[in-house]
């Protein structure tokens, strides 16, 4: 079963507002073996990031990660959201402007380094291939490795390691406790002149015309009792978050992969809050064939 945060998963906080939300129908199925049910997004009112109140366990995580992005995990997402297709599916993490944007933040402040480790980082695909002698990438997910790029699967074969550079992309969203996997991270820094670089994705997107009282509760209580109605508005929702940047009236807001929604200010909160010095904290935005998505990326070190 998912578990109700009390505090801020970034910066501690206990002030927010909320609005009525629902767990996606893939996530519900594929990570917690149930129906869709209720949640609420909050916006934290000291850091301002927005996080789902309810959260994954470790053993939900894991089903959801488990065989990430393989048939199993296709079959059950396209027949929840139709407009996922295969091609989506398979495309993703294929990006080499990413690595670009990634390379290019890294040399405002580094140069080289002996080894760096990509937590969390599918194939170590986005790793920059000229700044490191030694290259690494953890992920439970049972992929393989790149060419040129070791693999350390298990959370046993990180016991003993420690890199000039970590790489921590696209994860934090994903982290029911951002805070904790951060300090988890920091014994395999070598001390206060390594550092680690996090890339988040940006999203925003307005909630002016959504409401937050009963209302926009039951009606997003009623569309988990109707699934050909749940799709239809997840659906106009989708449309309108990608190419208008906002939820429209009587939207929907779900809890699916990610349930951190970051800006500048809640990244740098959630990096001192577990212990780091930020060096910077800018955004960025990645092009691809795909369209423009923007990041929001930090440097910092261990205090």
């Amino acid at each position: 079963m998912t578990y109700r945060i009390h505090a801020c998963p970034a910066c501690g906080g206990t002030e927010w507002k909320t609005y009525p939300a629902v767990v996606a129908p893939f996530v519900a199925e594929h990570a917690l073996g149930a129906a869709p049910a209720a949640t609420r997004l909050a916006e934290c009112n000291t850091c301002a990031l927005r996080f789902f109140e309810d959260r994954l366990t470790n053993s939900e995580v894991a089903r959801l990660y488990d065989g990430y992005r393989g048939d199993r995990y296709y079959e059950v997402r396209h027949r929840h959201e139709p407009w996922y297709t295969r091609a989506a599916n398979d495309g993703i993490g294929d990006d080499l402007e990413r690595r670009n944007t990634i390379e290019r933040f890294l040399r405002r402040k580094i140069t080289h380094v002996g080894d760096i480790l990509d937590f969390g980082g599918d194939r170590g695909q986005y790793i920059p291939q000229g700044i490191a002698d030694r290259r690494w990438v953890h992920d439970i997910s049972g992929v393989a490795a790149e060419p040129g790029v070791t693999m350390l699967a298990a959370e046993a074969d990180l016991e003993g390691r420690a890199f000039d550079l970590v790489l921590l992309c696209h994860v934090l969203e994903h982290a029911s406790e951002p805070r904790a996997l951060l300090a988890k991270i920091k014994p395999l820094l070598r001390g206060h002149e390594s550092y680690l670089y996090v890339e988040v994705p940006y999203e925003r997107a307005s909630l002016r015309w959504l409401g937050r009282g009963n209302g926009q509760a039951r009606w997003v209580d009623s569309l988990t009792k109707v699934r050909p109605a749940l799709t239809a508005v997840d659906f106009v929702s989708t449309v309108f978050r990608r190419k208008l940047d906002v939820v429209p009236p009587l939207g929907l807001l779900k809890l699916h992969e990610h349930i951190n929604y970051f800006a500048e200010r809640s990244l740098r909160a959630v990096l001192e809050a577990a212990g780091y010095e930020v060096s910077i904290v800018d955004r960025e935005v990645i092009g691809s064939t795909l369209g423009a998505t923007p990041v929001v990326c930090a440097l910092a070190r261990p205090r």
